[in-house]
């Protein structure tokens, strides 16, 4: 399981950040995946992977989970790098939402199929 840093707020589809402030949250959380991936000593893949997002919200009010997995699109392409695989690799991930917690956080299960 990798610990992933909550989503910034310009990752999610519904906020309309100017071009190059979603280029550079895009570019710093695939660049944290990348790093937490090879951190977690993760296992290259033989075949496609299920992934499983861990969502704890910043609120009690959370969000959508096709809103959540849009959001970690740049994560899960970093993990993919990481791994040194296409994320096509990747099956459509599932959402699980946990309780609240301060600031939000956010944890991935990869697991062979």
């Amino acid at each position: 399981m990798i610990e992933l840093p909550f989503p910034a707020k310009d990752l999610w589809p519904n906020s309309r950040p100017h071009w190059a402030a979603k280029a550079r949250a895009v570019k710093k959380a695939r660049a944290w995946a990348y790093m937490a991936t090879l951190a977690a000593k993760v296992p290259t893949p033989e075949g496609r992977m299920n992934i499983r997002l861990l969502v704890h919200p910043r609120t009690a009010n959370r969000p959508d989970a096709d809103n959540v997995i849009a959001a970690c699109k740049a994560l899960l392409d970093g993990m993919a790098e990481a791994l040194g695989v296409d994320d096509s690799t990747f099956n459509a991930p599932t959402v699980t939402f946990c309780m609240p917690a301060k600031g939000g956080r956010l944890f991935v299960e990869l697991v062979p199929e």
